[in-house]
């Protein structure tokens, strides 16, 4: 692997003004996708994966993309909306169109594609114009009733884990991709939100809020710590620290491993807001947090070709044998480690060997070298023989589930980091 290294001692301050943790490895920093391009027709396989994805980013429709947004907001929705995930009577629809904001935001600092730099502009064009329609700064294909029944502990199916991608989209956005009316559109999602968790605490408690988060939340403490270093506005802080989820950081922090049963891609985000705490306030509590749970995961619940989770969730430690079936390692928790590690508090070889492996791992669950495709792309590696199950949904082209589409939009991007063969790593801070 290489690295760009800061030369000297620098030490650079949290922005949150806490204290730097003190220390003589070098702080090592991300090279930007700006600055490394693949080549589509070389030997490597990233490459032509890069083009691929490219190729599917420029096939979606933006009216059918946002139509669910529209009708919500009570505009004119042209066109037909997508199926799968994103159909209209989808409780998760909407964060399909966040990881398009992502996708297509680090796609365009890989290429700098001017068609893909305008659909990804009247994208969020036409988000402004749904948020704007309805006055309060929320923003989302599904109505707000949803996070009623979200606050009452009623049934719903993860609100804040759709809202969450839609925010790193608009945030991505604005920091890959320099729109700066992203930005403003996720501040007033911040704010909208942040009123909705102070009047669930002022109106029952703050316990009753934490009991809310016992569902998918995503990683609204990730964006948000991410928004603060951005705006500097201490409310958008608060709001970081209300989605840390102390239930389960706290198990983390007196160092218990007590993984099992725990749905492994609910977690694993949290964990990420909490080492982005770190880097944000200098809390080391939160890198502490971290370390441990980067460690309790590859020593005992992951499996030899790097991934972690059976059907979602954790098995018992060291156990893994018991837990060999056609559903292992979940590519969503695959990349979300990646994510992690990408934090990792020291140069070590080992870590890299553990990033090279997981993208192994990862490639091989998506396949999609070409646009004819060569086998289908499955959120799970399979650890043991068995069928693969694929739905077929209403997508062009590549045509699997939105799920499977959305493994394919998320994750590439960091593949593509990786195969410029640079990889995120900081030193002590």
């Amino acid at each position: 692997m290489l690295y760009r290294s800061l030369k000297g001692q620098q030490q650079q301050q949290p922005v949150g003004g806490g204290t730097a943790a003190a220390g003589s490895t070098p702080f090592l920093e991300e090279v930007s996708l700006h600055d490394v391009r693949l080549d589509p027709d070389g030997d490597v396989a990233y490459g032509r994966a890069q083009q691929t994805n490219l190729e599917y980013l420029l096939l979606l429709d933006v009216d059918r993309l946002v139509w669910s947004f529209r009708s919500q907001a009570g505009l004119p929705a042209p066109g037909t909306p997508y199926g799968g995930w994103e159909k209209p009577d989808s409780e998760l629809r909407g964060h399909f169109v966040g990881h398009y904001l992502s996708a297509t935001a680090k796609m365009w600092a890989s290429t700098h594609n001017g068609t893909l730099a305008g659909r990804m502009s009247a994208v969020v064009d036409a988000l402004d114009e749904c948020q704007r329609a309805g006055g309060t700064g929320y923003l989302s294909a599904f109505p707000a009733e949803f996070f009623d029944r979200f606050e009452a502990i009623k049934p719903v199916w993860a609100p804040y884990y759709t809202i969450h991608k839609i925010m790193q989209g608009l945030l991505d956005q604005h920091v890959v991709a320099g729109n700066g009316k992203a930005l403003r559109m996720l501040v007033a999602m911040a704010d909208y939100f942040a009123g909705r968790v102070r009047n669930v605490i002022q109106r029952y408690s703050i316990e009753r809020h934490w009991t809310s988060l016992n569902e998918e939340t995503g990683g609204m403490n990730d964006v948000l710590y991410q928004l603060y270093t951005i705006t500097h506005d201490q409310r958008h802080l608060v709001l970081a620290h209300l989605f840390d989820k102390p239930c389960f950081l706290g198990l983390l922090a007196v160092q218990a491993d007590s993984l099992s049963n725990f749905h492994a891609n609910t977690h694993i985000p949290v964990v990420i807001g909490g080492q982005m705490r770190y880097e944000v306030t200098g809390d080391p509590l939160y890198k502490e947090i971290a370390t441990f749970f980067m460690d309790t995961v590859n020593s005992s619940h992951a499996y030899a070709t790097g991934g972690t989770s059976v059907s979602e969730f954790w098995s018992n430690p060291k156990r893994l044998a018991e837990a060999l079936t056609t559903e292992t390692e979940e590519s969503c928790t695959t990349y979300n480690m990646l994510k992690l590690a990408g934090f990792a508090p020291s140069v070590q070889m080992d870590e890299g060997d553990r990033v090279r492996g997981l993208l192994r791992a990862s490639a091989d669950q998506r396949r999609a070298e070409h646009p004819e495709g060569q086998g289908p792309r499955s959120d799970d590696l399979h650890a043991a023989p068995g069928p693969r199950e694929i739905q077929g949904e209403e997508l062009p082209w590549l045509g699997n589930s939105v799920r499977i589409v959305l493994v394919l939009l998320w994750h590439w991007d960091r593949i593509v980091l990786q195969a410029g063969r640079f990889h995120l790593l900081r030193g002590e801070r």
